[in-house]
C-alpha cells in the first residue's frame, strides 16, 4: 500500500510498537488517489520511524523526552504559526507522535520531524533539511501547498486559533486513516497546553490578538495566495511555491535526453513525493516518466494551481477547458507570436509546458507515458493539434 503523511507530500509513517490496523477498503483508497488526498497510514511497517510510547492519556501529562521536545522546539513553532496561521499547539503535538518526541531516526539524522518525502517503498526517500527550523516549515508548507486542506476550512474560522478545532480539520481532510489520531493529539494537546501555562506561553488564540498578521496570512493561505515567494531550499527539497510555471518547468526537466528514461532529475524525483503526485496515477506516472505526472507536478510545485490533477492527459484536457476562471484558451496561429513562457498545450493525448530560455527562445519542456521522464529541448514545433492555455 502506497500511504503518506499528510504532508505534502508527502509521507509515510511507520510504527515500531504493535498497533491495531486500520485499513481502509480499496473505494476508499481509490477516493484517496483520486483526489489527491494526503493521509497517515498507521497500518504502514516499512519505515525507520517509530511513534513514541505516549498511550493518549492526557492525566499522564509528557514524559520528560516529550516535555523536552515542547520546550525546544516551542518558539520555532510558534514563529512559524504566525507566519502561516496555524496552531502551534497541534503541530507540536504531532511532531511528538510522529518523530516520537525526536528521537526518530530521520529527526536525528535529517531534521525530518515528520517523515517528509518518506514512502513505504522507499523509506530513505525522506527529504533531509539543513537546520530544525527548515524541518519545520516542512510540514507547514505542505499544509499550505496542498488544496485539499483549503477546501475543509484548515485556514478558515477557529481552525486558525484553536489547536482542536485544527487537529479536527485536517482530519476531516484526509489526514489520518486511525480513527483515534484525533484524540491522541487532543489529549497531547491539553498535556501541551498545561506546560505552556506554566511556562507563561501564548496560546494560539492570544497570538492572533498580538499578533494581527497571523489571520491575514491565514486569510491568504484560505484563498491560495499565500507563498508567492522566492524558493526555499532545505537540505535536497526545493520548496518552490513562486507561481513561476517556466522556471519551475526547466528546474524539474533534464536539459536533454541523454538521461535514462526512466531517471528523473533528483529536483523533480523530490518534486513528486513533495506534491503527492508519486502515489497517482499507473506506475509511470508516479515514476515521473509520463506527460501528465510531470505536468500536474509543475503547476503543484510551482504554486501556480496546487489542486491541478492527475493523471490523465484526456482529463487535464477537459480541466483547463471546464475551468475559465483559471485558465484561458490561446489561439494556436501556428508561429510563436502569441505564446508565453508557462503555456500548457494540450491535445487530449499529450500534454506539455512551453518555455522560454535566457536567450529569449522558446522550447517545449515535457515527458513520454511509460517512455520518457521529464525533459526540456530548445526549438519550438508548431503543431495544429494542440490546445494551448495560459494560467490567468
Amino acid at each position: 500500500m502506497r500511504s503518506k503523511i499528510a504532508l505534502a507530500g508527502v509521507l509515510a509513517l511507520s510504527f515500531g510498537l504493535s498497533l491495531p490496523v486500520f485499513a481502509l477498503s480499496s473505494s476508499e483508497l481509490e477516493i484517496f488517489s483520486q483526489n489527491g488526498i494526503l493521509f497517515y497510514d498507521p497500518s504502514s511497517q516499512n519505515c525507520n520511524i517509530a511513534i513514541g510510547s505516549y498511550d493518549g492519556n492526557a492525566s499522564a501529562g509528557l514524559s520528560d523526552a516529550q516535555a523536552a521536545f515542547v520546550d525546544t522546539y516551542h518558539d520555532i513553532a510558534e514563529r512559524l504559526s504566525i507566519e502561516y496561521g496555524i496552531p502551534w499547539e497541534t503541530v507540536i503535538a504531532q511532531g511528538i507522535l510522529e518523530s516520537a518526541a525526536g528521537t526518530s531516526n530521520f529527526a536525528v539524522n535529517r531534521n525530518n520531524f515528520f517523515g517528509i518525502g518518506a514512502y513505504d517503498s522507499n523509506p530513505d526517500n525522506a527529504f533531509s533539511y539543513e537546520t530544525p527550523e527548515e524541518g519545520w516549515r516542512g510540514y507547514y508548507e505542505n499544509i499550505r501547498k496542498t488544496a485539499t486542506y483549503r477546501a475543509h476550512g484548515v485556514f478558515s474560522g477557529d481552525t486558525v486559533t484553536d489547536p482542536y478545532a485544527y487537529a479536527q480539520a485536517i482530519k476531516n481532510a484526509g489526514y489520518a486513516t486511525d480513527p483515534n489520531y484525533v484524540s491522541k493529539l487532543n489529549n497531547l494537546i491539553s498535556a501541551i497546553e498545561n506546560r505552556a501555562r506554566g511556562k507563561n506561553w501564548s496560546s494560539s488564540a492570544e497570538l492572533a490578538t498580538l499578533h494581527p498578521e497571523m489571520l491575514e496570512n491565514a486569510n491568504k493561505n484560505a484563498a491560495g495566495e499565500g507563498g508567492a515567494v522566492a524558493p526555499v531550499v532545505s537540505g535536497s527539497c526545493i520548496l518552490s511555491g513562486n507561481g513561476d510555471i517556466n522556471a519551475t518547468a526547466l528546474e524539474l526537466s533534464w536539459p536533454d535526453r541523454s538521461h535514462a528514461p526512466t531517471d528523473p532529475k533528483v529536483e523533480y524525483r523530490n518534486a513528486l513525493a513533495e506534491t503527492g503526485v508519486n502515489r497517482l496515477g499507473d506506475t509511470c506516472s508516479m515514476g515521473g516518466y509520463s506527460c501528465d505526472a510531470f505536468l500536474a507536478t509543475v503547476m503543484r510545485f510551482s504554486g501556480a494551481d496546487t489542486g491541478f490533477p492527475c493523471c490523465g492527459a484526456a482529463m487535464q484536457l477537459n480541466y483547463l477547458t471546464s475551468h475559465g476562471d483559471l485558465y484561458e484558451e490561446i489561439p494556436n496561429i501556428g508561429n510563436t507570436s502569441n505564446i508565453q513562457a508557462g503555456d500548457i498545450r494540450a491535445n487530449g493525448r499529450h500534454v506539455e509546458v512551453v518555455v522560454q530560455f535566457d536567450d529569449g527562445t522558446f522550447g517545449i519542456a515535457s515527458a513520454s507515458h511509460c517512455d520518457r521522464t521529464g525533459d526540456h529541448a530548445t526549438g519550438y514545433y508548431v503543431d495544429s493539434s494542440y490546445r494551448i492555455f495560459r494560467r490567468k
